[in-house]
């Protein structure tokens, strides 16, 4: 009994340390946020701010470009979300209940490719789409970022529908429905927990994604949060880090809000891919 309690007690240790490992820089970003520029520079550093200040939120929401880079964000993960989502459930689908030959072969196929790193896929899809005159173009954006999510999409919903007993499939077959109405009116209903889970994922990921939107849409216009972001460490002019932590802070909270939102689904969803029955 004091060997289990002494495990335990080592264990909260661990996962404390664990837990401010990473939630103190977080924080420290947050209080930087509310100081002013001179208290920010001042040595030796403080860690609260002496005089809370939000006139870096102000300056955030008060950029010239702020409303479009937000708006992007939004356009581009939900765009992004939604064309994989649908290419890829009624993909997961068909692997799930069908048998074919080569299926093996073509899962892992599709799960290959998700392993490529975009950034060596970078210069040739540049060059493609230069001459192409598709650079800075928001459906293009949309379609490279969808096919980034659509393997792994893929994999999680061929785990959510084989969660789903097929006797269910051969009693709505008996009343005649084939298998799409199946697919709509049977099989997406109960995983729409998976779904939840893999729309978090794929937002999470897209709304992060810096390096695509840098490099397919280099004009202002078509740039997101995290370019603007980024844009700003390297500004001539020098770093405000009061402005660059509120705009951080700024451009994560939508994440953090859906997080929040789709926790019960998120987290259900992906218990119930990893069960069968």
């Amino acid at each position: 009994m004091h060997i289990r309690r002494s495990e335990k007690v080592l264990s909260w240790a661990v996962l404390t340390a664990l837990a401010l490992v990473v939630l103190i820089p977080l924080l420290w970003a947050v209080l930087t946020s509310f100081k002013s520029e001179a208290s920010v520079m001042a040595y030796p550093p403080s860690f609260l701010p002496t005089e809370p200040s939000i006139a870096a939120y102000k300056a955030v929401f008060r950029h010239q470009t702020f409303a479009s880079d937000l708006f992007n964000s939004v356009l581009y993960a939900l765009g992004a979300v939604m064309l994989a989502v649908v290419l890829a459930a009624p993909a997961g689908y068909a692997a799930s209940r069908f048998e074919f030959r080569g299926k093996r072969t073509v899962m892992l196929l599709i799960l290959s490719t998700s392993m490529i790193p975009g950034v060596a896929l970078l210069v040739p899809t540049y060059f493609l789409l230069d001459a192409l005159g598709l650079l800075n173009n928001a459906a293009v954006i949309i379609v490279v970022q969808a096919a980034r999510l659509v393997p792994q999409t893929v994999w999680f919903m061929q785990n959510f529908v084989d969660a789903v007993p097929r006797e269910l499939d051969e009693a709505t077959q008996v009343d005649g429905a084939n298998h799409w109405q199946t697919f709509t009116r049977v099989i997406l209903p109960l995983v729409r927990p998976g779904i939840a889970a893999s729309a978090v994922i794929g937002v999470i990921t897209t709304w992060n994604d810096y390096i695509t939107v840098a490099a397919f849409a280099p004009e202002v216009g078509h740039r997101t949060l995290q370019v603007a972001l980024v844009n700003q460490v390297f500004d001539s002019i020098g770093i405000t880090w009061s402005y660059v932590m509120a705009f951080a802070v700024v451009s994560s909270l939508p994440i953090v809000a859906i997080f929040l939102l789709a926790q019960r689904w998120f987290i259900s969803g992906l218990t119930a891919g990893a069960v069968k029955g």
